[in-house]
């Protein structure tokens, strides 16, 4: 039986993954940055108390932090889901809290897992699609998006623009280089595969500690057509998203699949509009009279050209459809809703 390493357990994509690698017959050892998010995770999810083991990790830029886990277990697999996020209060330098972090949480890790963890056979790591694009207009048209593709903004512009989402689209994409320039001149025993998701949508699996003022940003956008934050359906901020679950399996699958060796693949790229997303919203019937009215915007957006066919194929994936995803997700937040009013 395969055991796991995950980071970021208590994460929207950490729980997920978890999900799907019990599911996958995997023992799982999990990493959190707080004590008390033990606690919480076990709580909520007690059916997993068997196959999940919580450790802290309170600094995952410390090699020698990873040199004591990797020297405690005998690891199969990697899952890095933690990393930096775009929203935190305080943090808006662009080398402090952007750079420095997404490069070293990838190399730190990378790095004791070559010289500590010689029975690791394969990392997967989520990336985002923002290390591609910030997905304006003008760089959607300049062409179809591709696993070849990069962020077109130099660190130099990303600390000129002073800008929080520019710093995180350039921190992604520069921890991912890192990542790769490591893979091409350390050769570790291990591959690795990084994901290159959108905007990722379903219903939230980790601890809600502030209940709905706990979500994370996509699950708040969807919250955000029938809480009557919107009157009209708001402009689409990325045309283009992935089912979470569909997410945390391709990364499980990833680890077992020797065709993704090395690869950063793309993942979904269907087109997308908040239209389209609250036309699906209106199929279920509890969210009647509580979604925001036409605005035209599903006109004037920019449709996403992804070129993610080949990199689906490649792993067998089959997704959920947009209806099945806005169901499932509106069911969870009316659950949270129904909770809080109680």
């Amino acid at each position: 039986m395969p055991r796991t390493l995950l980071t970021g357990a208590n994460s929207f994509v950490g729980a997920h993954v978890i999900n799907s690698l019990i599911d996958a017959g995997h023992d799982v050892v999990g990493t959190v940055r707080r004590e008390n998010l033990v606690g919480d995770i076990l709580t909520l999810h007690p059916e997993w108390k068997d196959k999940l083991e919580l450790i802290v990790v309170k600094n995952y830029t410390d090699e020698s932090v990873w040199d004591q886990v990797f020297g405690k277990y005998h690891f199969d697999h990697v899952v890095h889901v933690a990393a930096p996020l775009v929203d935190i209060p305080g943090e808006t330098d662009y080398d402090r809290d952007f750079l420095t972090p997404n490069v070293e949480n990838n190399l730190a890790l990378l790095r004791s897992a070559k010289r500590s963890a010689p029975t690791v056979k394969s990392i997967a790591v989520t990336g985002s699609i923002n290390a591609s694009t910030t997905g304006s207009p003008e760089e959607l048209l300049a062409g179809p998006l591709t696993n070849e593709t990069w962020l077109p903004i130099t660190r130099e512009q990303a600390r000129e623009a002073n800008n929080n989402y520019v710093s995180y689209c350039s921190g992604k994409k520069e921890g991912e280089l890192a990542l790769w320039d490591f893979v091409k001149n350390e050769n570790p025993h291990f591959y690795v595969t990084v994901f290159l998701p959108a905007l990722i949508f379903g219903p939230p699996l980790q601890p809600l500690p502030k209940g709905l003022a706990s979500l994370n940003y996509s699950i708040n956008v969807i919250y955000s057509f029938f809480s009557g934050t919107n009157e009209t359906i708001p402009a689409t901020t990325f045309p283009s998203f992935v089912d979470v679950r569909d997410l945390a399996d391709a990364h499980v699958k990833a680890l077992t699949t020797p065709a993704a060796a090395n690869k950063r693949l793309l993942i979904n790229g269907k087109p997308m509009s908040y239209t389209a997303l609250v036309h699906a919203l209106a199929k279920v019937p509890e969210l009647a009279g509580r979604l925001p009215a036409e605005s035209g915007e599903d006109a004037k957006i920019t449709p996403a050209r992804i070129e993610a066919e080949a990199d689906n194929e490649l792993l067998g994936l089959k997704f959920r459809s947009v209806e099945e995803t806005m169901a499932d997700t509106a069911k969870k937040i009316l659950e949270l809703e129904k909770a809080e009013k109680a």
